[in-house]
């Protein structure tokens, strides 16, 4: 008797220790191929017997979650929230095998208020600003929030002074953020080209595409129909460049006497020359503000937006042209071009830290641009 309960005994144990030994089968149920960014996702896998099981993505970041206790065999859920945007890998970690299950493509939600993004500054707090282009206001992006407000009306380019102060180009005027309000500190409204030794609130500008503030409170702003005008910190208006006809003139001579074509973005350097987006000729020009004297810095695309980080180098965001160009360039003090980023941009900005941020006004999305690995993070999303 004893022999046979020993003998069903050690039956019973190699059954047991074979069953252990062997990997519990899993199959995927639903696996939904989208995700919302902090939003619940949820898998549902078949367990064929108890063991211990994960959820497990691999992405940006490694996340985990535990299914369900796995008591018997059957289908059994589990529920991840993706904290970033980019393609997760999910696998299931069941016993000590690993089963992949699928990808995820898990994206931020979009944010209503990105109704035309089109133009950005980093304030000094480190939020951003983004300018609609042709509906929606001027809101305000912090780093997991949604966009409020900051003044119900559409804005074309805009720039950050070295003291904070925001300035927004639209409407051929220049205007300066006060609070929730933007109050018209340069021109009339009207398209044109005079006042120069006036009030720059008399003045009329010729389309205005771009702005920038020198450490001494200068404001630079470019004129679509080619000239460069100069605000002092007196409010009077003078032309610095440009000669108002389209063309490609004047290097090693005054600026006042050059040719452009269609500026666009202005960007003053570390240097303290002022850089102007000579768009429609593929280069970025240079003025040495002490001198006059303006130069051929680099050639470039068709770019529409310059800004300038801590260390001198200037990004730039270009537009596709005869379907070569797009997206975000650096060029080092030296004029070296390097292409960060290819794609769809339309302005740029850097923090103080050295952070980029761009604006892709077709895919209504702004986002974190890393220049040393070329990484992208969409930071909102209209």
């Amino acid at each position: 008797m004893r022999s046979i309960l020993g003998v069903l005994i050690l039956a019973l144990a190699i059954v047991a220790t074979a069953s252990a030994g062997t990997p519990p089968r899993v199959r995927a149920e639903l696996v939904p191929s989208e995700a919302v960014v902090g939003n619940p996702w949820r898998a549902v896998v078949s367990i064929s017997r108890p063991v211990k099981a994960t959820l497990e993505a691999r992405g940006p970041t490694t996340i985990r979650s535990k299914f369900a206790r796995v008591r018997k065999s059957g289908r059994y859920a589990g529920t991840l929230r993706f904290p970033a945007a980019g393609t997760w890998t999910i696998d299931a970690l069941v016993g000590r095998a690993r089963t992949r299950l699928g990808s995820v493509e898990a994206d931020l939600a979009r944010d209503p208020l990105l109704v035309d993004p089109f133009t950005i500054t980093v304030e000094s707090a480190g939020t951003l600003l983004v300018g609609n282009l042709r509906e929606g206001a001027l809101v305000r992006v912090s780093r997991g929030a949604r966009a409020v407000p900051v003044a119900q009306r559409m804005v074309g380019q805009l720039t950050t002074s070295t003291q904070g102060t925001v300035y927004a180009l639209a409407d051929q005027a220049l205007y300066r953020l006060d609070g929730q309000t933007l109050v018209r500190i340069a021109g009339t409204g009207q398209s044109g080209h005079s006042g120069d030794g006036g009030p720059a609130l008399s003045a009329s500008l010729g389309g205005t595409t771009g702005a920038a503030v020198d450490a001494a409170g200068n404001i630079y702003i470019g004129e679509y129909e080619g000239w460069i005008r100069k605000i002092a910190p007196d409010g009077t208006i003078s032309t610095i460049a440009g000669t108002g006809a389209q063309g490609y003139s004047g290097d090693g001579g005054p600026s006042v006497q050059a040719t452009f074509n269609h500026p666009h973005g202005l960007a003053v350097g570390r240097d303290g020359a002022l850089y102007v987006a000579d768009t429609f000729n593929a280069r970025i020009r240079r003025i040495d503000l002490k001198t006059g004297i303006v130069s051929t810095f680099a050639n470039a695309g068709v770019v529409v937006s310059l800004a300038v980080s801590p260390d001198g180098t200037i990004y730039a965001a270009d537009v596709p042209q005869g379907g070569v160009g797009g997206g975000v360039t650096a060029t080092s003090p030296s004029g070296s071009v390097t292409r960060l980023f290819s794609g769809t941009a339309t302005n740029v900005s850097v923090a103080t830290d050295g952070t980029l941020y761009v604006v892709g006004n077709e895919t209504k999305r702004i986002f974190r641009l890393d220049p040393a690995t070329r990484k992208t993070e969409t930071v909102a999303r209209g």
